[in-house]
């Protein structure tokens, strides 16, 4: 198949008819059947171009129509991949008009319409469903250091191609490390590719989001509000602000792998040190996560862990201190979703999570986590201070919740939580013992005391 200058040009084989291509014959009930035609423009042939699901089963009618057409003086032949035909006038003596005409006499049972490009893959695009295409997605990393190649889920980590024992399996030309996995994309776009810088920062934007996901395992194990030169540049983006990304068509078709450069996110930050040194990634909760990220694990608590760690990485490439401890701390909230629980029931509520049964732990945790809610987080809110009037440590206190978050992931994946209530159940089991009653009862009356205030009456 040669492709030049937006038009292809079939090669001469009848049985490329034959389409190999996995629909629903239901699917093709009552479609109308629509075709654009490219008039041939030396040196390129001319193309009639459909939609592939709505032809798949017209093998016949396509070669009794491609007689016909042939009759008239034309060559032509299908596209292996299944999606028009390439033809061009023996004598070259036709205009575009009497073309069309003799296509739609030929075809008398599709519509066609003469194409409003001469670019076969916009044309292509326009005569698209939503029909998507499975692909090999290369995304670059920076400011990260991978000692050795490895997979995690359906994510594969490559290591730097000079420390590559395998350079040759390698199928990106990045120096760098890079991320490696597969997706789908709609077929309308991955035909649109730099065509248009819009479709570049779509199918961009979603490439490195899912590859987000993967950085997200990286950084739960290796990055830290205290360390933050631990942590890695946002995935795709290169050293010049741009993001960069690799696609791979998987599937039967024309498009071959592209390159695609843009800038998805105008507003971006990068780690201007060295990055994470990464030897590999281990642990019973990037074990979970990796099958989360992998389909195996799908319930309602799984997709609260892909939105906090989400949350978190906003966190870290947040470039203001009071926004990222009060996004840690909504975060928080919302994987624990302690319901409409306010003061004491909800910090008694979150507490009890963290200590994970260990009544010791509560006690530490209650009157500490109260303070980085009611004093920390409602002054900056209510009353609109910033950090340094706080005279804290802001990155310290960033740190304390991101710990507190893994907590919560931690106790997810031990107690193998499925729904938000199963895990509010066992926190109210907790709390409902003797021992966290007493707990909590000797903790709820001494704090608001101690800033003469009246302690605050609930129940579990």
């Amino acid at each position: 198949m040669a492709y030049i200058a937006g038009f292809r040009v079939a090669l001469p084989s009848e049985g490329a008819i034959l389409i190999q291509l996995k629909y629903s014959i239901n699917d093709l009930h009552n479609e109308v059947m629509k075709a654009s035609l490219i008039p041939p423009k030396e040196p390129c042939m001319g193309n009639l171009l459909w939609n592939i699901k709505s032809f798949k089963l017209y093998c016949e009618e396509i070669k009794n129509s491609l007689e016909k057409l042939r009759s008239l003086g034309y060559w032509a032949s299908a596209f292996p991949e299944g999606d028009g035909v390439a033809f061009k006038h023996e004598l070259n003596n036709k205009s575009d008009s009497e073309m069309l005409a003799d296509f739609q006499m030929c075809f008398d049972w599709v519509e066609i319409f003469p194409a409003k490009s001469n670019d076969s893959n916009e044309e292509l695009a326009e005569l698209e469903t939503d029909r998507e295409l499975r692909c090999i997605v290369i995304v670059p990393l920076e400011k990260i250091f991978i000692e050795e190649t490895f997979e995690v889920g359906p994510y594969k980590f490559f290591c730097r191609r000079q420390f590559d024992k395998k350079p040759f399996d390698r199928y990106a030309d990045y120096e760098s490390e890079y991320l490696q996995f597969e997706t789908l994309i709609f077929y309308k776009d991955l035909l649109r590719l730099n065509r248009n810088q819009n479709y570049n920062d779509q199918v961009i934007g979603k490439c490195i989001s899912l590859a987000e996901h993967a950085l997200d395992m990286i950084r739960y194990q290796y990055s830290s509000f205290t360390r933050k030169e631990f942590t890695p540049n946002p995935a795709g983006q290169i050293d010049n602000g741009f993001f960069s990304i690799k696609i791979i068509p998987n599937e039967f078709t024309h498009i071959k792998s592209t390159n695609i450069i843009g800038i998805p996110r105008p507003l971006s930050v990068s780690n201007n040190w060295l990055g994470p040194q990464v030897e590999g990634l281990s642990g019973q909760e990037v074990g979970y996560l990796a099958l989360v990220h992998s389909g195996l694990i799908n319930d309602q608590m799984s997709l609260s862990v892909v939105g906090a760690l989400r949350s978190c990485r906003q966190s870290f490439y947040s470039l203001g201190s009071e926004s990222q401890y009060l996004n840690l701390i909504f975060t928080l909230d919302g994987l624990v979703n302690p319901a409409n629980w306010k003061g004491w029931k909800h910090r008694t509520y979150v507490s009890a999570l963290l200590s994970g049964g260990n009544s010791e732990q509560f006690e530490k945790i209650l009157p500490r986590y109260n303070y980085l809610y009611s004093e920390i987080r409602n002054r900056l809110v209510h009353e609109g201070k910033d950090f340094y009037e706080l005279e804290v440590n802001s990155d310290e206190l960033c740190d304390e919740l991101y710990e507190y978050i893994k907590k919560i992931l931690k106790l997810i994946v031990i107690h193998e939580f499925k729904a938000i209530n199963e895990m509010t159940k066992y926190a109210e089991y907790l709390l409902k013992s003797a021992e966290y009653k007493d707990i909590c009862l000797r903790i709820t009356s001494s704090v608001p005391l101690s800033f003469g205030k009246k302690p605050q009456t609930f129940s579990w």
